[in-house]
């Protein structure tokens, strides 16, 4: 099979930036928002590689005070992904509103679901606990760096994890997650801070390498790796179909390889 693309489940991209700048990264990206207002600059796009997400940042006053049910019902029936949302223990949002926002999404997703990239800095029990309350699928835990036993708990819970090369050595938060429910990110511009070279949203060169050799294997079979279990959680979910041509035909070359 031939080796897919690089894979970034999680990176903030400028919405004027243009599909075929994007498309020159060589990548296919996750564009996560953070308010319903940036969504709404980008909802319309269809980039074959970039994946623009419907978000309500935590950590944004305005963005939860603005959200509106109804609204992001409605952005998220033009995208497969929600993201990015969650809590955040050091905010200045304060936690009764980010707990109204972020239960309003956990319904939502309920009923209509969707990948969804999770923030949880410095709120990890609290996004576990939201997450029992009101179960979802799709959770991919994004940055992830919670303790032991709760890192235990998101894996019972069947989240995924998508990590960035800032949290390369968390050794003993990777030990604890599945090769199966891996995923990268750069989290651009945030995660890669410290990457040498260009950094950039796709270049998860750091993250496929350090996991690689974590694993026992060869980089571009870790790459294959997270593009697979990004197959069998979108599969799962049950929203391929809302995923344009050119990421389907990844996803469903590395599903039947």
């Amino acid at each position: 099979m031939k080796v897919p693309p690089p894979l970034d489940t999680h990176a903030h991209v400028d919405a004027s930036i243009a599909e075929r700048d994007l498309h020159q990264l060589g990548a296919f990206l996750f564009a996560v928002t953070r308010s319903l207002d940036e969504f709404g600059l980008v909802q319309e796009r269809r980039d074959a590689r970039t994946l623009w997400g419907v978000g309500v940042h935590p950590g944004l006053v305005r963005a939860n005070k603005a959200f509106a049910v109804e609204a992001f019902e409605n952005a998220i029936t033009s995208t497969a992904l929600v993201g990015e949302v969650g809590l955040d223990g050091t905010s200045r949002v304060p936690i009764e509103l980010q707990l109204h926002t972020f239960r309003s999404v956990l319904r939502v997703l309920q009923r209509h679901p969707r990948l969804v990239s999770v923030h949880s800095a410095g709120a990890h029990l609290r996004v576990l606990r939201e997450l029992h309350r009101t179960p979802v699928d799709g959770v991919i835990l994004h940055w992830w760096t919670a303790s032991a036993e709760l890192t235990e708990e998101a894996v019972r819970l069947g989240c995924y994890f998508s990590l960035p090369p800032a949290m390369m050595s968390s050794e003993e938060i990777l030990r604890l997650i599945p090769r199966s429910r891996l995923l990268p990110e750069t989290d651009h511009p945030y995660g890669d801070r410290r990457t040498r070279g260009i950094r950039r949203p796709g270049g998860v060169d750091e993250v496929e390498r350090r996991l690689a050799a974590r694993e026992g294997v060869e980089r571009l079979e870790m790459r294959t790796q997270f593009w697979r279990n990004l197959a069998r959680l979108t599969q799962r979910v049950g929203v391929m179909d809302h995923l344009g041509a050119d990421w389907q035909a990844v996803l469903q070359s590395v599903l039947h390889d």
